[in-house]
């Protein structure tokens, strides 16, 4: 099964429901999310944390675990020493973590917003690019294809060190490095697009919307 949850950070947090959110966290974790300046991104480590908390709750075993029980790969990937993996996203002001207990999983999650197309022509195969300049909304087509690319590299663990070239993502079904990933949107926000990429087929894919003000 999959499950994943998603909220928005619609203002900024006081004093006192910060500390309430910190408290939750693990010393390292409450460090890692004060060292950011903006006040924004302060928010949306704490709350990437307290999501992974909350679809933990979901899973077979995740009751188990703990915020102190994840550890790093070589390119900072976060997980557990067990059989859930999980994955975190955040752009704009919405988080969504997403997991399951078969396989491994990614998401990535983006703001529509402009940008100019030329910088990143070189991400992208020529039939993608071909795809994206052939999309009725340019800029919806480069975003689709983005976050394909980044869900993939992310379930593969690792992530931006991989140069996005490297793998073609125009179908829902790919073989990538040997192994296979399916990759489904998902529609949180029509000012967003959102994808996860995970490795073995799942039965359930199961959602809730998370309020952290």
């Amino acid at each position: 099964m999959i499950f994943y949850c998603y909220t928005e950070i619609g203002r900024q947090w006081n004093e006192h429901e910060l500390t309430d959110k910190l408290i939750l966290l693990p010393e390292d974790l409450r460090r890692q999310a004060l060292k950011k300046r903006r006040w924004i991104d302060r928010q949306l480590s704490i709350a990437g944390k307290l999501l992974l908390l909350e679809v933990l709750k979901q899973l077979p075993g995740g009751r188990a675990l703990s915020l102190e029980d994840l550890k790093y790969n070589k390119h900072q990937r976060p997980y557990f020493n067990a059989d859930i993996d999980f994955n975190i996203a955040h752009s704009g002001n919405m988080v969504i973590c997403c997991a399951t207990n078969s396989g491994k999983i990614g998401v990535d999650i983006e703001q529509v917003k402009e940008i100019h197309f030329d910088e990143y022509s070189d991400y992208f195969t020529r039939g993608e690019w071909a795809y994206i300049n052939r999309h009725a909304n340019k800029l919806k087509g480069f975003f689709k294809f983005w976050t394909r690319k980044e869900a993939v590299l992310k379930a593969a663990g690792t992530g931006f060190d991989t140069h996005l070239l490297t793998i073609d993502v125009s179908e829902d079904h790919i073989i990538y490095d040997d192994v296979h990933y399916h990759i489904v949107p998902l529609d949180i926000d029509r000012r967003y697009h959102c994808h996860i990429a995970f490795t073995r087929e799942q039965d359930k894919i199961k959602t809730a919307h998370i309020e952290l003000q």
